[in-house]
């Protein structure tokens, strides 16, 4: 790796701070709890229809997929499958397959669970970001 692409890398990246940022605060706001699915389906199938949306944004192709599933042990509607792909630009046939998983549910969450701050608004504290699903797994994700 050249040291004039390492350079305009972490330049770009440096640069699109507040973006990443931005985006993951829409994420983190989307309270995706899976333990919960009578009351919190509709945000999962949000956070699922968000990230198709960013990733088709990003170039990529994405599509939610029934869950082979269907319901939960509790007769709970399982929410659907996102699944998604980026093809190499060029000669993509030839090029070598990764395969990524991440999930995009976060587990149930309130200030008084000792958050000092709403857990689904992404707070700065001390260069620090905090937020329900921030680094498990939403962050990562994005």
């Amino acid at each position: 790796m050249s040291d004039n692409f390492k350079s305009q890398f972490f330049q770009h990246v440096d640069a699109s701070v507040p973006q990443y940022v931005a985006e993951l605060g829409e994420a983190v706001a989307i309270p995706s709890v899976s333990a919960d699915l009578q009351t919190h389906l509709k945000d999962i199938i949000q956070m699922e229809e968000w990230t198709k949306s960013y990733i088709e944004r990003l170039g990529g192709s994405a599509e939610l997929l029934p869950n082979p599933k269907g319901v939960d042990d509790n007769g709970n509607e399982l929410p659907p499958i996102l699944l998604a792909e980026f093809k190499a630009a060029d000669n993509s046939e030839s090029k070598k397959t990764v395969c990524c998983y991440a999930h995009l549910d976060v587990q149930p969450a309130a200030k008084e669970d000792g958050w000092d701050s709403d857990p689904f608004v992404l707070t700065e504290k001390d260069d620090k970001l905090y937020g329900r699903g921030s680094t498990d797994d939403k962050g990562p994700a994005l």
